[in-house]
Order: C-alpha cells, then structure tokens, then sequence
C-alpha cells in the first residue's frame, strides 16, 4: 500500500471516492468536498492510502485554531469541513496506521500543534479508538433528528404532546394570518447572497463567523451538487425573514446554517424553518430529518431525539498531551456529574 498526500480530493476520482465512503452523506461526498475547495473557506489536506490503483483508506482534513488553556492554538482538524461528519475511513488497523503517519506529515509541515479526529458516531469511535495510541477522547455536542414514520404533517403533529402541538398550530396559524410563504429553491447561485446575509446575523448574534458561508460557497453548491441541495426561505411580502440550507438524499434530509433577520423576530421564522422541512421531508417519501446541535429544549419539544458524537485528540508534544489527558478526563467527568440545583 502507498500514501499519497495532497491538497485537492480530484486526485482520486468521483467514483472510487464514493466505493470507499458511500452515498449516505452529502457532506462526506465528492462534490461537498469540491465546493468546500472551490469557495476558498477552508485549506484541505488529504491523505489517501491506495492498494496499486484502489482507494482503499482516506483522511481529509484541515486547518483549525482552538483556544485550549487560554491559548490560541493551531490545529489540524480531521472532518467535513463545514460539517459534522467523519472524514477518517480505514477498516483496519495498518490502514490506520499509514493514514496517521500521512497526519503527522502534514503536521510538521502545517506547523500544528494538535491532531483533531472529530465527529465521530459511538460506533465509529469504538472502532478508531482501538486502532489508535495517545489520543484523549473527548464529547462533543449532540447531534439532533427525528425518524419521519408518519403518513403526513397532521400524523406527525398528533404524536407530540398537546402542549407541544398546541404551540406549533399557535405559530403556524400566525403565520398564515400574516401570510407569511416558504419558498423553497435549487438556484442557489441567485439566492445565495440573501441567504449569506441572513446567516451572518445569526453569526453576529453569537460572535462566530467560522461556519458563515461565502457566496462562492453556494456557486459551488449549484455546481457539484444541483440535485441534492435546496434553500429554504419564509418571506413576508417581499422580504426575505430567515433561510436554511437543505442536505438532500433519498433517506434523509439535513437543516443547516440556519439564518434570521433579527428586525422580524415576531414572525418566529426560525419555527417555521422546521416545521415546513419536517412537512417537505415527510412528502418527499425521507425517512429522517437531522436538525444539528443546540436549543435542544425546542427541539425535544417537536420531537427530536440526540445523538451522541465524540471527538479524539493528540498533542505534538508528550508532556502537553499527558496534561490535556488529564484536564479531559476532569472535564469528561464532570460534564456526566449530575449537578445540585
């Protein structure tokens, strides 16, 4: 087997690439990966491992800074980039081993000074956890979806509880009333500035522009992916009051970036994001709805369901990763203590 490390996913092929990943994830996909180097937001690294001309193992990665013991420090991160899904896949242990040594590669060149494997499923933490030596494994936040076994939206709304079902008719028939519309598009290259700028208050509000996506970033979207991706947005008249970026496959559909104009809050657009992709995914015959991390509170309320995802992580520098070890292990612990009201 070869390593080959590079800075671009088009050297390996569309076709080998989903042989080894699969199709179940639009952000684990060829074309997420191409519009994620095409906007310019990130700079990958990949690692691939290839038995004579077989794709068999792969790392993609990339820069990240992250300020661990009030220091700012430079990381190289192993997931999507722009997601939250895994981007290491080996199936055995050499594999492993070939792909951390093309990490460390990239390390020393980079100049990092921490390896970040991120967004891993319990399962897929079970099995790298064993094939890997020094890392300190750590939680991440939930992830949140709910299963779509319903005939329609009113099938799904009677198994919520009345007072949860009450307040989804008190916002939707306000809505109605204002004559508040949904609009749903795959022209993402004409409406992308409008989502752009929805998402960056939200960014605004909570001080964090790392995830707020450039305009080329939704050019790129409309390239790669034209079939598999859609924007949601509510207008009132003609102004536009809040969007989201739909993942598409014929399993599941994915909300994400989620952007609100705070001027209009009385609109409780942000509900209406939700309510309308749990409706479009239950007509289009999906299974599964993910809604992402965060406000868990509303989100139980309608019905999601968490689930758990887990990081590892591994110091340069032995004596600092005995340390992290430590102070992970202490914050681990505490994060499963029940606290005292």
């Amino acid at each position: 087997m070869d390593v080959h490390i590079t800075n671009t996913i088009q050297d390996t092929d569309e076709r080998e690439w989903e042989s080894l990943v699969g199709t179940d994830s639009i952000e684990q996909s060829y074309g997420w990966f191409r519009t994620v180097e095409d906007s310019g937001m990130r700079k990958m690294h990949y690692v691939f491992v290839k038995e004579g001309e077989t794709l068999t193992a792969a790392a993609c990665c990339n820069n990240y800074t992250k300020k661990l013991f009030h220091m700012a420090l430079p990381f190289l991160a192993v997931g999507s980039p722009l997601g939250s899904s895994r981007s290491f896949f080996s199936k055995t242990r050499e594999e492993t081993d070939m792909l951390l040594k093309g990490l460390a590669h990239i390390q020393s060149r980079e100049k990092t000074k921490g390896l970040l494997i991120l967004d891993l499923k319990r399962e897929e933490f079970n099995i790298i956890k064993n094939q890997v030596k020094g890392f300190t494994k750590f939680p991440l936040l939930e992830d949140t979806y709910i299963d779509l076994n319903y005939t329609d939206f009113e099938d799904y709304l009677s198994s919520l509880n009345a007072k949860a079902r009450r307040s989804v008719r008190i916002t939707l028939n306000k809505a109605q009333k204002k004559l508040l519309k949904p609009f749903v598009t795959d022209d993402l290259s004409t409406w992308g500035h409008v989502a752009h700028k929805l998402q960056g208050y939200t960014c605004k509000y909570h001080s964090d522009f790392w995830t707020h996506l450039n305009e080329q970033f939704y050019c790129g979207l409309e390239t790669h992916l034209k079939d598999k991706v859609e924007l949601l947005l509510f207008f009132k008249d003609d102004i536009p009051l809040a969007s989201a970026l739909i993942l598409n496959t014929p399993e599941a559909a994915q909300y994400k970036f989620p952007g609100i104009d705070p001027q209009y809050r009385e609109y409780h657009a942000y509900f209406l994001l939700y309510y309308e992709g749990i409706k479009r995914a239950i007509e289009r015959g999906q299974k599964r709805i993910y809604f992402g991390s965060t406000t868990y509170e509303f989100k139980e309320k309608i019905g999601c369901t968490r689930e758990e995802y887990f990081g590892l992580v591994k110091m340069k520098n032995p004596v600092v990763n005995v340390g992290l070890r430590s102070y992970m292990d202490i914050l681990y612990l505490f994060r499963k203590t029940p606290q005292t009201p």
